[in-house]
């Protein structure tokens, strides 16, 4: 039987008492955020080595203990006594930009609560619904991008991925100029989230995060009165009719709060997945024309419907290799409401816990040469990813585990299958690639890429 959760737990401060764990915080007020940036795999790596599974750590200014490794993993997003509130883990890096209600910043029942209004448009019959309105808008800017001099992945796929989102969230057709002014909030946002102060005043990183905030704020709320009354299949009219136990609608304030968040991890999740994705079909050709040989057995290569997803298992493996070795999310947070013990060491309530998806993606004693690209590793007989249950962990787990995971997984694949029915695509010659996990994973060139047209 879980332990009943402290009363208090939101208004405690975070416990910075953690000397009698082994670690490092690095430099004041940074602490190990120049090392973080510069190679964050690396940092996870030797913390493990020197300080084992359970470590203190600082970033930026918040003080906590880092636990590597999928036993941890398991422990903490399980979370069976109901002693890691995902609410208090992002209190600093994410509850200033979307609000009181979206998703990770609820716990236990107020975050089953809340997560329903989300449930019917991730429901089968609506997913269908959503591959009818994707297919031709990637269809249309995939072909726009065979007449792009010095064409760079990254961008295009963003912008792409935008206006894919803001019709099948939102009901709007995104080709005007409202994705980029979306897409220029939601940088504001980012670049906020890199700010050591919240301070909202000329100067701060946080005013800029703040000012992107309000504006897709004042946009969501403009779309909800028509979504409330017109019979649409988009997932924000899905929402804004969701009703309570009570009967009674969700608030407007409760839909802006989700339907922000939403649009935000999902878009950058998967440009992030398809970013890597792509650098690594081209790299290795081989693998390319091998998901393109699937797709083109299935509709002669045209346009995949929902059930078609399912033949395409060395496309679906190369989705999942791509976010074994690049996480969309590269530090997950809690914090404890209760002392506790983490790999036999003691953590006290109210301590800050961080976890790197990457380092557990790559520990070899759960993956076969970790660092390298194979797909295959994903298939029968090997399926390494059943090591562990907690060994790879793409959309979290737990409770919290992404609500939007089909979703993603379903975009990337679409739009990896027409894009490589209609190009062949490799690096410039001497590419060399160089990795950053923050504030989100990418290639720092933005991927420049030659397409060859193959028809």
């Amino acid at each position: 039987m879980a332990i009943p959760t402290p009363a208090d737990y939101t208004l405690a401060p975070d416990c910075e008492r953690l000397q009698h764990l082994p670690g490092e915080f690095g430099l004041p007020l940074l602490g190990i955020t120049p090392e973080l940036l510069r190679d964050q795999l690396g940092l996870a790596r030797r913390f493990y080595e020197r300080y084992g599974a359970v470590s203190r750590i600082q970033m930026a200014r918040q003080k906590g203990v880092l636990a590597l490794g999928p036993d941890l993993a398991q422990t903490i997003l399980l979370d069976k006594e109901q002693n890691f509130s995902s609410q208090m883990g992002y209190k600093w890096s994410l509850s200033p930009y979307f609000g009181e209600y979206y998703l990770l910043g609820k716990d236990f029942d107020e975050h089953k609560f809340q997560r329903r209004v989300m449930q019917t448009g991730f429901k089968t019959a609506a997913m269908r619904g959503y591959v009818d309105m994707m297919n031709p808008i990637l269809a249309r800017g995939i072909a726009d991008w065979g007449h792009t001099e010095d064409f760079h992945f990254y961008p295009a796929i963003k912008e792409l991925l935008l206006a894919m989102a803001l019709k099948v969230f939102y009901g709007v057709d995104g080709g005007s100029s409202v994705a980029g002014d979306l897409s220029g909030a939601f940088i504001d946002i980012t670049e906020g989230m890199l700010g050591l102060f919240h301070v909202d005043l000329p100067g701060f990183r946080y005013r800029r995060g703040q000012r992107g905030k309000r504006r897709v704020e004042a946009y969501l709320s403009g779309l909800l009165p028509a979504a409330r009354r017109e019979e649409r299949q988009d997932m924000l009219a899905y929402m804004a009719k969701e009703v309570r136990p009570d009967g009674n609608l969700f608030s407007d304030q409760e839909l802006v709060d989700h339907a922000n968040f939403l649009l935000f991890a999902a878009h950058d999740t998967t440009t992030s997945t398809l970013t890597h994705m792509m650098y690594y079909l081209a790299r290795y050709p081989e693998w390319q024309q091998r998901i393109r040989e699937e797709g083109s057995a299935v509709n002669d290569g045209g346009e995949l419907g929902y059930d078609d997803l399912a033949s395409l298992p060395l496309l679906e493996a190369t989705f999942f290799e791509s976010q074994r070795l690049h996480p969309s999310v590269g530090v997950m947070a809690r914090r404890t409401l209760r002392d506790c013990k983490l790999g036999g060491l003691d953590v006290l309530a109210n301590t800050l816990v961080f976890q790197f998806p990457m380092f557990t993606n790559r520990m070899d004693n759960w993956w076969q040469d970790p660092d390298s690209f194979d797909p295959a590793r994903f298939l029968a007989p090997r399926q390494e990813q059943k090591s562990h249950p907690f060994a790879f962990m793409p959309f979290g787990g737990g409770a919290h585990k992404c609500i939007g995971m089909h979703f993603g997984s379903m975009q990337a694949r679409l739009f990896t299958h027409l894009f490589l029915q209609r190009y062949e695509i490799s690096l410039p010659p001497g590419h060399k690639a160089s990795f950053q996990t923050v504030p989100l994973p990418k290639l720092r060139d933005d991927l420049p890429l030659h397409l060859r047209p193959l028809s």
